[in-house]
């Protein structure tokens, strides 16, 4: 079946159904998110160097601050 195919049928659903597919997957991506975000910041505190300020960062980086 076809994301398209799953989005007609997901429409097809009355909105209390729907509203629990929303908050489902919202549920999901949130999760697939956070261990994307803690494995980056495992690697990036795996990196050498020693911590900088985050101003001095955004500085670093162009961004003013």
């Amino acid at each position: 079946m076809s994301a398209t195919e799953i989005i007609s049928e997901i429409k097809k659903l009355p909105a209390r159904q729907r509203e629990k597919i929303f908050r489902f997957v919202d549920a999901e991506l949130r999760q697939a998110e956070d261990v994307a975000d803690n494995a980056a910041a495992d690697r990036a505190l795996a990196e050498p160097g020693e911590n900088i300020p985050w101003s001095t960062a955004r500085k670093k980086l162009g961004w003013g601050g």
